[in-house]
């Protein structure tokens, strides 16, 4: 890749290779061109961005945060352009759902009539004018879905089966005591994590009075309300909750610069039932895919920012994902992979981080694709 690099004469220079990789020590963003490309300096620069004609923008927090808003959501739609990218795992739950469903359609279709319409909801397969008049239709429409690439839908219908179906409809032994226990981890009844996933101040979030359905997609400007530009209309997370302020969440995502959506993603630990109890247990490339699947389900939905479903999927996931063998684990395996807020790389699949459309953005925004995590430190 190119990068931009200070020069005390000329303002920057253009130069071959990563930012991370250069010289003694990482360099660290330092300017924006009025262009919109990063100007990087040595770690301990405190000198400001020369004046005209250069026309750099000294780079801080606020533009460090807008940027991240800005990533996450090109990521989230680009994975959406891509679903090969995430199909493997996305499949692999399919299969296992359809299998369950196909105990009793009938039940199925009631499920997919009660909870994959609406007006506002986003990955909805209609609206209530369109919603299908009886259960075997809506069936239909859902199994069709199911065989295609519109990967918010498709999730949609994962989790209706997962949590709406599993209460008429019993899941296998071996299945139930899954989902019961991947529920302990990210969908608690009880405990502390209860209060983690179900009270809204925890969430660090307060309901807004006033969201309005909008074409807007992804995190990029809460509050934004649009109709114009075709796509979804729906409510966005990111419009209808507001920062709890103080509130530990809050506090600890300030402190590392991440974007706000709306608080701690409960949807992330259903889906997670439903790619444990319909998928796999193991292999990380296929638990990443998934997880990048639900990226662009609530990414792109305008719902959660990255760190608010990352943070999630880390309860269940070792150095390489999801393990239900009881494999041992070393301190060092366990911190190797563990999440660490404001970074991507640990839970993308390498089926996605090696991909050219991807490499374009990582270029592109490499102060928050690679550097995010430790905006903290000089931003």
């Amino acid at each position: 890749m190119k990068y931009l690099f200070r020069d005390g004469s000329a303002g920057f220079v253009e130069k071959e290779g990563e930012p991370l990789d250069s010289y003694k020590m990482p360099l660290r963003p330092w300017a924006m061109t009025m262009g919109g490309r990063v100007v990087y300096s040595e770690w301990k620069t405190t000198l400001e961005p020369p004046a005209s004609p250069f026309k750099l923008v000294a780079y801080n927090k606020q533009m460090s945060l807008r940027r991240r808003r800005e990533f996450e959501t090109l990521l989230a739609g680009d994975a959406s352009r891509h679903p090969e990218c995430v199909k493997p795992a996305v499949d692999k739950v399919t299969l296992g759902a359809l299998q369950f469903a196909a105990r009793d359609t009938q039940l199925a279709g009631e499920a997919i009539q009660a909870r994959c319409y609406g007006d506002t909801a986003s990955g909805r397969l209609g609206t209530s004018v369109n919603k299908p008049n009886n259960p075997g239709d809506a069936w239909d429409a859902a199994y069709q879905t199911l065989q295609g690439n519109d990967i918010a839908k498709i999730l949609g219908i994962h989790s209706c089966l997962a949590n709406f179906l599993t209460r008429k409809l019993q899941l296998s032994t071996a299945q139930k005591k899954v989902y019961d226990d991947t529920g302990i981890k990210v969908a608690p009844k009880s405990g502390f994590l209860y209060q983690w996933f179900n009270d809204d101040e925890h969430r660090g979030r307060v309901k807004r009075d006033g969201a309005q359905a909008t074409n807007a997609t992804g995190i990029v400007a809460p509050h934004l309300v649009t109709t114009t530009g075709g796509g979804e209309s729906r409510k966005r997370g990111v419009d209808e909750w507001d920062r709890v302020e103080g509130s530990a969440f809050i506090e600890a995502i300030d402190m590392r610069n991440i974007a706000f959506g709306a608080g701690r993603s409960g949807t992330t630990g259903e889906l997670l039932k439903a790619f444990r109890t319909f998928g796999t247990m193991d292999t990380g490339e296929e638990f990443k895919q998934y997880l990048l699947a639900i990226v662009i389900y609530l990414v792109t939905g305008g719902h959660h920012s990255c760190h608010e479903i990352f943070s999630v999927a880390n309860l269940l996931a070792g150095p390489d994902g999801p393990r239900g063998t009881g494999d041992y684990h070393s301190a060092a395996e366990l911190s190797r992979g563990a999440y660490v807020p404001g970074k991507y790389t640990k839970h993308l699949p390498n089926s996605y981080l090696t991909a050219g459309h991807y490499q374009a953005i990582k270029e592109m925004y490499y102060d928050i694709a690679v550097l995010g995590h430790l905006h903290g430190t000089f931003a």
